[in-house]
């Protein structure tokens, strides 16, 4: 009887009074003493109500039942899977939908859809993966910012793999204190990337330019990272692993004067002991040393201009964890690179870059120092 006379009222009435008689419908089916037989009849009237051409009438039911464990679960679920303006509030807090039910609801949806779940509170980690594996920026925002949230670093990771170039994301990660060495790698190759892109698009540099430009700055970005880690072989082992640790990143952290995070390289690509691999390093001129460099998997033609870089890193002394070049390391390197075998062209060009990036370095520092002199003279 309450459903015959909802639905012959509801033809003529205007959406409000249709959205505020839902609402009332809602409240007595969850908070009135209702004989089972009405009961069932108002909650017909309410699957009634889902099908009604305004949203505003649709909102009004979802608003009500979605904070509710005693709403009808096939309501809630048709709730969820409406326009965002009624699914948002279902979505963000209603206990009875199933981390099944919301990882397909994130797979179908859009942007507002898979923000409002990234929301809920708590979330699970299942939830979390799904939300950053196929998660616009604007709900991975969301998952990021949710304290609640079981976000486990795999999950952060893959969101800064998909969305490290966007900044609201970029800032949103930025803003978390568990932000690991791994996450930061990411983030800069993102930008990189993107920045190499956008130089290339614009015409300012070559695409070869752009690229080798962008690389340097991310093997920049690794040393000053890997300056900050208290376990220096395994930063190497995951860099590794993803496929990101090159000979140009041994070597520049070598011409740094950082000779920790090379025997660090050398032991986790080798998979020797710290211990021998420093003592191997110890004699870089033994065989013991040209050992386990061809363990390590580094380039064979550029041993002799490794041994030169620990030869004048003995001599100037080690400049510690640092992402600068020295420029006397690199000139060393540079005159230990066999002058007649033409296959080391590519290493002797890359290290004429590096010696011209140190010279520019060394003559800004000394510019840099020059300026206080100057001012108080």
């Amino acid at each position: 009887m309450i459903v015959e006379r909802f639905v012959e009222w509801a033809q003529d009435a205007p959406a409000e009074m249709r959205a505020d008689a839902v609402a009332a419908l809602a409240r007595s089916y969850l908070h009135g003493d209702l004989e089972p037989h009405i009961r069932a009849d108002v909650e017909q009237a309410l699957v009634y109500a889902l099908d009604d051409r305004s949203l505003a009438v649709r909102a009004a039911l979802a608003d009500v039942f979605a904070g509710s464990s005693d709403a009808p679960h096939a309501i809630l679920l048709s709730l969820a899977n409406d326009a965002p303006d009624v699914a948002t509030p279902v979505l963000e807090r209603s206990p009875l939908l199933s981390d099944v039910e919301l990882v397909d609801l994130v797979a179908q949806g859009g942007g507002r859809v898979q923000a409002a779940i990234a929301r809920r509170r708590p979330l699970s980690a299942p939830l979390c993966a799904a939300i950053a594996e196929v998660g616009e920026p604007e709900a991975c925002v969301a998952l990021i910012a949710n304290p609640d949230a079981r976000l486990m670093r795999s999950s952060a990771a893959r969101i800064a793999t998909r969305h490290g170039a966007n900044g609201a994301v970029r800032d949103a990660l930025f803003a978390r204190d568990d932000l690991g060495a791994e996450l930061r790698l990411i983030l800069m190759r993102a930008v990189a990337s993107a920045l190499q892109g956008f130089v290339s698009s614009c015409g300012w540099l070559a695409p070869d330019r752009a690229r080798r430009a962008a690389d340097d700055a991310c093997d920049r970005g690794a040393l000053a990272i890997a300056a900050g880690e208290a376990d220096r072989r395994a930063f190497v082992a995951r860099l590794a692993a993803r496929g990101e640790f090159s000979p140009s990143l041994a070597l520049r952290a070598l011409l740094g004067g950082d000779a920790s995070l090379f025997e660090a390289a050398l032991s986790a690509l080798s998979g020797q002991s710290p211990a021998r691999v420093s003592g191997f390093v110890r004699d870089f001129t033994g065989r013991g040393f040209e050992a386990v460099y061809r363990d390590s998997g580094l380039p064979l033609a550029a041993l002799p201009v490794f041994r030169a870089a620990l030869s004048a890193t003995r001599e100037f002394g080690s400049g510690g964890a640092s992402p600068e070049l020295s420029r006397r390391i690199v000139e060393r390197a540079l005159a230990g690179c066999p002058p007649h075998d033409r296959s080391i062209e590519p290493l002797r060009a890359m290290l004429r870059r590096f010696a011209a990036e140190a010279a520019r370095t060394e003559a800004r520092r000394l510019f840099e120092g020059a300026l206080p002199n100057a001012a108080a003279a």
